[in-house]
């Protein structure tokens, strides 16, 4: 073993692990720049005030959110016609969810935003939220006096988002309120 192949391949898979890992921390640097990059870009076109919109979605899921999903669900829900008011809702809605059925927020938070942004209920019924569009199309109509057909794109998604707010708030709000604190501490910490 003191000698030969073994020794030089050890050194080799050393050196290849180290420059491996450099590699990485440069990619998650760069990553982090442009991303931050494109939050300011993405705040001045808006006039949104993102690092504050990224800053409230995480303590709505109390830190359990990380800045690279919030921000990158901040700029895609916003482009997708979600409002800064939404994007909180939709995480804490993801906090309740996660919580009470024991999910990883991460994954519920993003089924959420993907679920109301795309319509699609399948991403939805995973998280025993269930999506019909005609109802909840109904439903936000009558409450702003309009009919179903009178509902612009935005309407549409509005209702979508409300009705699936609505639903988080309901099914998993009073679980959330009996879950002890420290559940989540080893989430917080990581």
């Amino acid at each position: 073993i003191s000698g030969g192949l073994v020794p030089a391949y050890a050194t080799l898979a050393a050196t290849m692990f180290a420059v491996t890992a450099v590699f990485r921390g440069l990619e998650q640097a760069f990553n982090w720049k442009a991303q931050t990059e494109g939050l300011a870009m993405f705040a001045e076109t808006s006039g949104i005030a993102m690092q504050s919109l990224v800053r409230d979605m995480r303590e709505a899921t109390g830190g359990l959110l990380n800045f690279k999903e919030a921000a990158a669900a901040a700029q895609i829900g916003l482009a997708s016609g979600l409002s800064p008011d939404d994007l909180k809702g939709l995480a804490e809605g993801a906090k309740l969810v996660s919580g009470a059925l024991g999910r990883d927020l991460e994954d519920s938070f993003n089924r959420l935003v993907r679920g109301v942004t795309k319509a699609e209920p399948e991403l939805l019924d995973e998280l025993g939220i269930i999506l019909r569009l005609d109802p909840a199309v109904k439903k936000y109509a009558a409450e702003i006096g309009k009919s179903a057909s009178e509902l612009d794109a935005f309407e549409r998604s509005q209702a979508v988002t409300n009705d699936v707010l609505d639903q988080a708030e309901t099914k998993f709000g009073k679980i959330a309120e009996l879950m002890d604190p420290s559940a989540t501490a080893l989430a917080q910490f990581t």
